[in-house]
């Protein structure tokens, strides 16, 4: 590859039931400084109008697949077999892009290539419009660029990758397998795991990505099956790398903090005694600990409560 190639990507949209957000989404990829790309948007069986408004936008650049609702894996997977380019960018229907986003990427691919993933930092955007960096939350500097040392190492307290900041040479799925089936929550980051169990992470620390919180997307996240999601199935994860001897300290730093996760979500629905008995199986963690031992009293919280009213205390 010569320095200043000239990349082409496939932009791979899944989409359900986001009329609102849809158009936006679209328009920050056609707003893109960088222009050579094709945009493939998975319907997964729709039922508001949501292609109606992709169809409106009248651009040769899209092309619209229609499935039967499968999931955003499902979708996902689509969207990659039906690529024409080399290189996958993933965008969520709700979220959007910055105008340098490509041509970041771009320039990523020119200066590191033949690696695993090429990202760029991304900022929550809650419903009041309030601006959360994750960016806060790694070890670089705010411009920084280039090959990361562990994805797992900056991934401990926030995900250095989101499902709308990324994109992925086409034929590292052919190494690492593709989305997983029937998995609803937390499928990009067991592709994530995957990738930087074989491969470098190239990552530009600017904010170029916006992943969107807003009341519509939150209360659908809630009803989400836990036996669907990622963190249901981390701990085997954990177990079968162990036992292949495919772990490093942050690889299981980084599951620790995903099984953190799945103790809160066991407390959120009252299975408390599981929650403690997950986390007394990590307490030896070396980066969690402060988060561990939060999450640990938590669990014991309603019974304070309960002793608290039986003393008169507040």
């Amino acid at each position: 590859m010569k320095n200043g190639d000239m990349m082409h990507f496939t932009v791979v949209i899944p989409l359900y039931n986001k009329e609102k957000a849809i158009k936006r989404a679209i328009d920050s990829v056609l707003n893109q400084t960088y222009k050579n790309f094709e945009i493939i948007v998975i319907d997964d069986g729709s039922t508001d109008f949501s292609v109606e408004k992709i169809r409106s936008i009248n651009n040769s650049k899209i092309k619209v697949i229609q499935q039967k609702n499968a999931g955003v894996s499902a979708a996902r997977n689509k969207g990659i077999y039906n690529a024409n380019f080399d290189y996958i960018a993933f965008l969520d229907a709700d979220d959007a892009w910055k105008p340098e986003f490509l041509e970041t990427i771009n320039k990523l691919i020119n200066m590191y290539p033949k690696n695993g993933a090429y990202a760029t930092s991304y900022e929550f955007v809650k419903s009041n419009g309030a601006v959360d960096p994750s960016n806060e939350n790694n070890s670089f500097d705010l411009n920084w660029e280039g090959i990361v040392g562990s994805y797992f190492k900056e991934s401990i307290k926030t995900p250095l990758i989101s499902a709308s900041s990324v994109v992925i040479p086409k034929e590292v799925f052919n190494k690492v397998g593709y989305f997983p089936l029937g998995i609803t929550r937390g499928e990009d980051l067991d592709m994530w795991c995957r990738i930087a169990l074989k491969y470098k992470i190239v990552f530009s620390n600017k904010s170029l990505a916006r992943y969107y919180k807003d009341a519509e997307n939150m209360a659908t996240r809630k009803e989400i099956e836990y036996n669907k999601s990622f963190m249901s199935y981390a701990e085997e994860v954990l177990i079968k790398e162990r036992n292949k001897g495919n772990t490093s300290i942050y690889f299981e730093e980084y599951m620790i903090s995903r099984l953190i996760s799945k103790a809160r979500f066991l407390i959120s629905i009252n299975k408390r005694k599981e929650a403690r008995e997950l986390l007394y199986r990590y307490r030896t963690t070396k980066y969690n600990k402060k988060i561990l031992f939060k999450t640990y009293i938590l669990s014991f919280r309603p019974i304070y409560a309960a002793y608290n009213r039986r003393k008169g205390l507040k």
